[in-house]
């Protein structure tokens, strides 16, 4: 799990619950439930332990919203938040943890369970600064950011010298080693949607595939338009034809499939507000018009030759 604690939403609760030895479990061990600010702050408390953590996957809480489950040791967490008691700087939520971290430990508790809300981020804008141009950036910058990075995507973990480089908070005054990321051609278009114009892309309602997933198929589709045979290029259109027909699905929610009215209102909403569509917008996904990425990307994706099964794949899913 990357960018912990960036990646939690403030918008539901976190939630830590005790790993019960045995089968039966007790029934009086009720699962510690936090909302914003304590959501916030426990995660704060347990930046420092994120080595502990073990990943277990995803999971989908029943009001819809996206988690991120992990599992952490007790002794150690009971053991950091014990010397932050004694510390000046003390934090009232750590009393109530403690507390009830005592009798978990009275129950043989080795592990909890943790279930992080998923701050979604599909998509990104660019920030208006005055006096700044948005296509020039130093080359030391563009440098840095590809040392950094080893030239892998922040978003579908694609990597070639040819992604470019992205500023995190989307600012691009901000140079700090943290800020400096890159991003694969697919990706890229998604982080500056308010610059897209209506011939630039489509937005369209695709729960059924993840935006890596829509990274990775369109670069193929790509590279077969420029370079396949005549059966390749065939199917590359089937699938651009295919992607693009969930716009229809888009258009009838939102009343508009145009990137940059998407990117006009995500510009315009306050912090919060900016969050909350992000989380609405988590199965929309941008189709940007093949000529914006086909100069940056070469043959070294997924073979043409299976796409065509992978189309199959997913409308059996669908």
């Amino acid at each position: 799990m990357n960018l912990f604690p960036e990646n939690v939403s403030a918008l539901f609760p976190v939630t830590l619950e005790p790993c019960l030895p045995g089968e039966d479990g007790d029934t009086d061990t009720p699962a510690i439930q936090l909302d914003e600010p304590d959501n916030l702050t426990l995660c704060q408390l347990l930046t420092p332990l994120v080595s502990h953590f073990y990943y277990c996957g995803m999971t989908r809480h029943e009001t819809g919203y996206d988690c991120d489950v992990v599992l952490l040791p007790l002794t150690p967490l009971t053991e950091h938040l014990k010397a932050i008691k004694q510390s000046t700087q003390q934090v009232p939520l750590t009393e109530r943890l403690l507390k009830v971290f005592r009798r978990w430990a009275n129950l043989n508790v080795e592990l909890l369970r943790l279930t992080l809300p998923r701050r979604q981020q599909n998509f990104g804008i660019e920030q208006q600064i005055w006096g700044h141009e948005s296509a020039v950036h130093s080359p030391a910058i563009r440098r840095r950011a590809r040392k950094l990075t080893d030239d892998c995507c922040d978003f579908c973990g694609y990597t070639s010298k040819h992604n470019t480089l992205i500023f995190r908070n989307s600012n691009p005054e901000d140079t700090a080693d943290t800020n400096l990321g890159v991003a694969c051609p697919v990706c890229a278009c998604s982080r500056h949607l308010n610059n897209l114009g209506a011939n630039d892309g489509v937005m369209v309602y695709l729960p059924e595939l993840s935006p890596a997933d829509i990274s990775h198929l369109l670069r193929t589709v790509s590279i077969a338009r420029q370079q396949g045979d005549e059966r390749q290029k065939q199917g590359a259109t089937t699938i651009l034809r295919w992607l693009a027909e969930h716009r229809a699905e888009a258009e009838a929610f939102w009343g508009t499939c145009h990137p940059g009215e998407f990117g006009q209102a995500l510009m315009q909403a306050r912090d919060r507000l900016r969050e909350d569509l992000q989380q609405r917008l988590r199965h929309i996904a941008l189709i940007p018009n093949p000529e914006l990425i086909s100069g940056n990307i070469t043959a070294d994706s997924i073979k043409p030759s299976t796409w065509l099964s992978l189309l199959n794949q997913y409308r059996t899913q669908n």
